[in-house]
């Protein structure tokens, strides 16, 4: 293939610009400007002093402008043709290269299908679920330079390590196991899946240990709530037994009162009996008694009294009596027909 070379030619040519002068006349402009202040009462200059600076920056950007045009322009003329040589080795280019692009296509087609075959053999069908041919599908696989022996291998690998994380996972002997492996099912991160049991566990025991307590702290309640009603009950029945007694007791002293009064109260009517029977029999003693006196009195006066037909004699004692001896004496002796007068 021969060599093309595109051969310019072009005037000798100098472009210059007086750079220092213009940088130094800005730069004087903008030092009346460095630490300058405004106020409220200036804000309509600094507003001027602003729309004029900004119109020397734009005055100098189409000057720079201007003439960057003017020196492209001869460039710009011949841009168009040099394209369109540019654009001759596209043909043969795209050409081969669809055709190279098909072969590459067919390899890595076929490349795929050994892909999927590999999977096919050593990935068992449970475990697809967790690693789909996507989802550990590596691009590298596809380049003519990885074997089939690494392709076999990395499949291999991924196979068995997701086994021996689900293992791990359900091994784990917990009720959070079925989320574990919806986690692991969703990015293979055996970390993330055994933290989820252990959180899980974790919480549960928390929430078992809650519910102990509540159980041990209602236990305890319903023993002293027992205790309490076992001994309101317990003083309760203290408090009957007590007022039964004090009943019983009351009953008792009632029945004795009542006992002891129907007792003196018949001591008192035998008493009273007693007594009125002493009474009968004293009061008929003591007319017996009288009768008898009577009688024996009558016989005695009888017996005493003078006989007045013999004549009567005076006769003088000297008698010591009490006064109701005395008494009696001088009624007897009226009793008895007997003159005597008092010396």
């Amino acid at each position: 293939m021969r060599e093309v070379t595109a051969v310019i030619t072009q005037e000798p040519a100098r472009i210059s610009c007086n750079f220092e002068q213009v940088r130094e006349a800005i730069r004087e402009t903008l030092a009346e400007y460095k630490g300058a202040v405004f106020t409220e009462d200036s804000k309509t200059m600094a507003k001027k002093h602003v729309a004029s600076l900004r119109a020397q920056k734009k005055a100098l950007q189409d000057n720079l402008r201007n003439a960057e045009k003017k020196y492209m322009l001869p460039w710009d003329e011949i841009k168009s043709q040099a394209n369109e040589l540019i654009a001759m080795y596209d043909e043969p280019i795209i050409l081969i290269n669809g055709q190279v692009q098909a072969f590459e296509e067919n390899r890595i087609a076929k490349k795929k299908e050994l892909i999927r075959e590999l999977y096919g053999a050593l990935v068992p069908v449970p475990l697809r679920e967790y690693i789909p041919l996507a989802r550990i599908y590596n691009r590298k696989w596809e380049n003519a330079t990885t074997k089939e022996r690494d392709i076999r291998n990395e499949i291999s690998n991924a196979a068995e390590k997701a086994q021996k994380d689900i293992a791990a996972i359900t091994g784990m002997d917990s009720e959070a196991v079925t989320q574990a492996l919806s986690l692991y099912r969703a990015n293979l991160d055996l970390t993330e899946a055994m933290s989820h049991i252990n959180a899980y566990e974790r919480q549960k025991q928390e929430i078992i240990a809650k519910e102990q307590e509540r159980r041990r702290r209602e236990e305890e309640e319903r023993a002293r709530r027992e205790e309490r009603e076992k001994l309101l009950a317990e003083q309760r029945a203290e408090a009957e037994k007590q007022a039964a007694l004090r009943r019983a007791e009351a009953e008792k002293q009632e029945a004795l009162q009542r006992a002891e009064r129907e007792r003196q109260e018949a001591l008192r009517q035998a008493e009273a009996e007693r007594e009125e029977e002493a009474r009968r029999a004293e009061a008929e003693k003591a007319a017996a008694v009288e009768q008898a006196k009577a009688e024996a009195a009558q016989e005695v006066i009888d017996s005493l009294i003078p006989d007045m037909e013999d004549g009567t004699c005076l006769y003088e004692y000297r008698i010591a009596l009490s006064a109701d001896a005395k008494e009696k004496l001088e009624m007897f002796m009226d009793s008895v027909g007997i003159e005597w007068e008092m010396m």
